[in-house]
């Protein structure tokens, strides 16, 4: 018998029959996945699963000077007019920007009248061998004027007078022979630099002795912090870039030389010359620790029984070993609690947490 050769056709049926026989194949596979993940038990991540407690955190330490922004308000002695002591017609007016000790304030009549800060009122006229407070005072500011005269001396000394005459010729008068100081060439005010309101020394106006010709607010007499606490520890108080000591247990300054800073102070003269102000807003200054402490820095959770003897700053946190241990807490940071440990105590490396502070109690 002879063999009958194969045909194109019954070849391509055969490769079409695989073809579809795999598809089946694959299919099948498919369902079969798909239908061992809808029965299997849904499994969750290991990302979602829940974490374990944290039970202790380590310690950390840093120097501390607990810097912070306050609002200090002013104590403010009543308004001042300054007087003048000549009579005549105002030649210039030289108050721009303020007075200033030492420098020319108006001319009447041609002469210059020279603002003068001293701590008592110039009263009288004055001449060498002259004594007194007003003396004394009188020389104190020369000096700080960098013009030599007896700085802590009561008595109106050869070195006064010439420091008299190198404060005429600096105004741009012709002082007198003797180095005198007439009454009438000074403007007296308290503080080394005001801004005068209701000014009267304008060019062409007419003046007399005794008159007033301005009015300054009034000086400084305390600084308190606005809602501020007492601290166990001296701080710095920075207003307008004066700086003095807040001594420990104290929110408020009445020290003189201080606030006289301050009421001399330029930026404070503008805030004060203000027509609607109001002191009792506060002015904006910073405290900080005289003497910076080195501190723990803890977790805030890992202190607790704040509160400690009926103070708010006292509290305990516990180490490993579960035993608390005092703390004071001289301040915070964002998620974190900065402390002293009390006493001679031993600052722990590491603090308790959560649950592992369960029945530590803090005494």
């Amino acid at each position: 018998m002879v063999a009958k050769p194969r045909t194109k056709g019954n070849s391509g049926a055969r490769r079409v029959s695989v073809t579809w026989l795999l598809l089946a194949m694959i299919v099948a596979v498919a369902l079969t996945a798909g239908a061992c993940a809808l029965w299997l038990p849904d499994r969750a991540p290991a990302v979602l699963s829940a974490p374990g407690e944290v039970t202790s955190a380590p310690v950390s330490t840093q120097n501390y000077e607990g810097r912070q922004s306050v609002s200090v308000v002013p104590t403010v002695s009543t308004k001042r007019q300054l007087l003048l002591n000549t009579s005549g017609t105002v030649t210039a007016d030289l108050s721009s920007g303020g007075l200033e000790s030492g420098k020319g304030a108006l001319a009447v009549n041609g002469r210059v009248i020279v603002a003068l800060s001293t701590a008592t009122p110039l009263y009288r006229d004055l001449a060498v061998n002259a004594k007194g407070d007003d003396v004394k005072s009188l020389n104190a500011e020369l000096a700080r004027l960098g013009y030599g005269a007896p700085a802590d001396s009561s008595t109106y000394t050869r070195a006064t007078a010439n420091a008299v005459k190198a404060l005429q010729k600096s105004a741009g008068n012709t002082p007198a022979d003797d180095g005198s100081l007439m009454l009438a060439d000074v403007l007296w005010m308290p503080q080394q630099h005001v801004v005068p309101a209701a000014w009267q020394g304008v060019a062409g106006i007419p003046v007399s002795a005794g008159s007033p010709i301005g009015e300054i607010p009034g000086g400084v007499t305390r600084l308190t912090i606005k809602a501020g606490q007492p601290s166990d520890r001296d701080r710095t108080l920075e207003l307008f870039g004066e700086t003095t000591t807040l001594p420990a247990g104290q929110v408020s300054v009445d020290d003189a030389e201080y606030c006289k800073r301050i009421t001399d102070n330029e930026m404070f003269q503008q805030y004060a010359s203000q027509s609607q102000v109001d002191f009792s807003q506060g002015l904006d200054a910073t405290l900080s620790l005289s003497e910076p402490v080195e501190v723990l820095r803890v977790p805030a959770a890992g202190v607790f029984g704040v509160g400690r003897g009926g103070d708010q700053t006292k509290a305990c946190v516990a180490g490993v070993d579960r035993k608390a241990v005092p703390v004071s807490i001289v301040g915070s940071e964002l998620g974190v609690s900065l402390v002293q440990v009390d006493g001679d105590g031993s600052a722990p490396t590491q603090v308790a947490l959560g649950s592992a502070l369960d029945g530590v109690t803090c005494q």
